[in-house]
């Protein structure tokens, strides 16, 4: 009888017991040593791929209660219809965060589609906690969203239009250009 798990890592892949995965060695962070080799001593051998942070890196230790992993987050409007779950975000060169990608409608993935929402426009509850977000957009201009595809230009809703550009100056043409009149000698 085969059992099933779910991988622990994206949450959606389902992993079937028994059966074996090789890892790039970009990814083993040393080589296990053999079941017996515990008994006569052996140690696992480091593999080269990772090398030890330098003494210089610095890191931060956050407390779980004030932050929140987005994705698979729960999106709601204001006025609290069901609009999505974010899976995915879109970010700047800068890392600057633009928007969520939220898979909109549909039942078990059935008649769903992804759109893209400025993050501006959304927020976390003030009394419920971090365990959704809201989007101060009417349900029905998500709904008329549209579709987010990989590798096209990303039409983000509830973004500010980008300021017009300035209005060219008129040239002078030669008929509106006064032209001196002649001067009697």
């Amino acid at each position: 009888m085969t059992s099933r798990m779910i991988c622990a890592y994206c949450s959606y892949i389902p992993i079937i017991a028994g059966l074996s995965l090789t890892l790039p060695s970009t990814l083993r962070a040393a080589t296990p040593a053999p079941p017996n080799a515990a008994a006569q001593g052996a140690k696992p051998t480091p593999t080269p791929a990772h090398s030890a942070p330098s003494a210089g890196t610095s890191a931060i230790v956050v407390d779980d209660s004030g932050v929140q992993t987005l994705l698979g987050l729960p999106v709601q409007t204001s006025k609290g219809e069901n609009v999505g779950r974010v899976v995915d975000v879109v970010v700047d060169r800068g890392g600057a965060l633009l928007a969520a990608i939220v898979d909109f409608g549909g039942f078990l993935g059935v008649g769903s589609r992804k759109i893209a929402v400025d993050w501006r426009m959304l927020h976390f509850p003030k009394t419920d906690g971090m365990g959704k977000l809201v989007a101060d957009l009417p349900f029905n201009h998500l709904r008329d969203a549209p579709v987010y595809k990989p590798g096209e230009p990303i039409v983000i809703m509830g973004a500010p239009a980008p300021p017009a550009a300035p209005a060219p100056k008129p040239s002078p043409s030669p008929a509106t250009t006064p032209v001196p009149s002649p001067t009697k000698p």
